[in-house]
Formats: structure tokens, C-alpha cells, sequence
């Protein structure tokens, strides 16, 4: 079992462009396959990708959670907003500790990022390597959001941008230095507009474009959302909307640019959500409610009589 998960299952489940169907597959497999741990060795790799899955679940609820916020905000309904926080840090609680589990299992399973970097055995091991990094990234980012409930360790944030060095930046979508500037931003007392990171994310967008996965996208998305540049968000979706064709020529890691689709759908929903009350449209996905119009040339009705 645990060799067909790892030699079929999961690079089916990568090759998937249904995110629901992988999120589904997380939640409902994780506990059944490292139930094994039991009787044969540890899948300890596996676990690091499952518990990334799982937590991107919780993360898509907690999302739901904040618009509900917005909206009870912007209607005025006091009770409501405060149970849609409540809510939703409820579901970024569980999305960092599924995300701390699997950083964890990235520990046994290879090494703990921060010190020297490992031998990789396999290109696995690298891309393992680089899911457990994300995983305790965001376990600090979403354990912030929660109040902090979940305990996890602020000093993985650190140890996860030294260990993206591990990593060879064009080989891995520019998803390592996109890390980094992640990292370098939110530990920054004064987070604003800095030339170096702007110039790695600029590059990792870049990179992420020639190597058809968008994860960089996201990073950069977050990042821009978290100083405040909503221009430079926008500017980033719409980026991510064109790139779409570009990131569809990838069919190893189709999973991933679904998730990283939902992740930039939801961006654009909070953005949309404050401005108007509601989410992005059907289709609408790059646009935005106050874009200018395109000039539409008018057609003289005499000329077609």
C-alpha cells in the first residue's frame, strides 16, 4: 500500500486539475495510509504533502469564514462579525496545526531546516523538501491568525528561509527565493516596499512563468497584501489570469496550480468582498469593479440603412 501511494497515488493525485477531489483525498487518506506506521515503516514523505493538503482544506474554510466577516462588517450586524471570526480562526487554528504536523514529519523524514543542508537522495526528497518548507511557513502565518493558539514556534520562519537556500531557485519554479522574501517581510519591524525583495519576487514570478507552476504568484500576492499594496495585488492576479495557458503545459504539478488558483480566486474575493459586498464574479477572475472600461467604438446606425 504504502508503495503504490508513493509510486502511483500521489503522482495521480499531483496530475489531478481537481483541487476539491485532492482536498477530499487528504482529509480522508492521511489517517488511513499513516495508519501503517503501525505494522511497516513510517511514510513519513507522504505525510509531509498530506498534511499541506489537509491544511490548504482548512485554510479554503477559514477564507469562507472571513468573507462572511466582511459582509456582517459592512452590514452592521455586530453578533454576525463576531461569529465569523470566531469561526474562521477556528479553521486557521486546525490549518496551522495540520501544518505544523506535516513540517514535522519533514524532520524525520529528512532533516530540520536551518542547519546544514541535507544530501537529497532523489528529486523527491527536494520537492518533499520544499512542500515541508511551505508547510511550516504557513503554519507560523496561520498560528498568527489565530491568536496564536496553536503554539507554533516563531522561529520556524527563520529556519524555513535558510533552508529554501537548500534549494535550487530555477529548478523549483522560483518558489525558494519567493520564500525567502515571504520570511524577510513579515520578520521586517517596519514591513514596506524593499528593492531586494521586490527584485526576488519579481524574479520568482518570472521563473514560476517559464516553469509553468504559479505558487511564486501567491507569495507574492500574500506578501504585497500583507504591506498593504493592494495595486501590486491586483497587478499580481491579473499576471496569474493571463499566465493561466502557461501554467496549464505543466501536467506533472497540475494540483498545485489549482491550489494556487483557489489561493489567488480567494485573494481576489477579499478584495472584492470590501469593495462591494460581494465576491468576484463568473469569468471575472483578473478584472475588478473599478477597472476603466475599454472605449467602445459607436457604429452610426445611418451606415448600415
Amino acid at each position: 500500500m504504502l508503495g503504490y501511494a508513493e509510486d502511483q497515488g500521489i503522482p495521480f493525485i499531483l496530475a489531478s486539475d481537481d483541487a476539491g477531489l485532492g482536498c477530499d483525498m487528504a482529509t480522508a487518506f492521511t489517517p488511513f495510509l499513516l495508519s501503517f506506521s503501525q505494522v511497516a515503516d513510517s511514510p513519513d514523505h507522504l505525510a509531509v504533502l498530506l498534511y499541506m493538503m489537509a491544511g490548504n482544506c482548512s485554510e479554503i474554510k477559514a477564507w469562507e469564514q472571513e468573507l462572511r466577516y466582511i459582509r456582517a462588517v459592512q452590514a452592521k450586524n455586530s453578533f454576525e462579525a463576531q461569529d465569523a471570526r470566531i469561526a474562521q480562526q477556528r479553521f486557521v487554528h486546525q490549518a496551522a496545526l495540520r501544518q505544523l504536523t506535516g513540517y514535522r514529519y519533514l524532520i524525520v523524514a529528512i532533516a530540520e531546516p536551518g542547519e546544514e543542508c541535507p544530501e537529497f537522495a532523489s528529486e523527491n526528497d527536494e520537492f518533499y523538501w520544499l512542500i515541508g518548507l511551505l508547510d511550516g511557513l504557513q503554519a507560523v502565518i496561520n498560528d498568527i491568525a489565530s491568536g496564536g493558539h496553536a503554539n507554533v514556534p516563531l522561529g520556524i520562519a527563520a529556519k524555513v528561509a535558510r533552508g529554501a537556500g537548500c534549494l535550487d531557485n530555477q529548478k523549483w519554479w522560483g518558489v525558494p527565493d519567493a520564500i525567502q522574501a515571504a520570511v524577510w517581510t513579515a520578520l521586517s519591524e517596519n514591513p514596506s516596499h524593499d528593492k531586494q525583495t521586490q527584485r526576488l519576487l519579481d524574479q520568482a514570478i518570472q521563473i514560476g512563468l517559464d516553469k509553468g507552476v504559479g505558487i511564486a504568484h501567491v507569495m507574492a500576492a500574500q506578501v504585497y497584501w500583507g504591506i498593504g499594496d493592494f495595486k501590486q495585488v491586483k497587478k499580481i492576479i491579473h499576471q496569474f489570469v493571463r499566465a493561466k495557458n502557461s501554467f496549464s503545459r505543466n501536467q506533472t504539478y497540475k494540483l498545485l496550480n489549482e491550489i494556487a488558483l483557489l489561493q489567488i480566486q480567494m485573494i481576489s474575493d477579499r478584495l472584492w468582498t470590501e469593495a462591494t459586498g460581494k465576491r468576484t464574479p463568473m469569468a471575472k477572475l483578473g478584472t475588478f469593479w473599478d477597472d476603466t472600461p475599454y472605449p467602445v467604438e459607436m457604429i452610426d446606425i445611418d451606415d448600415l440603412l
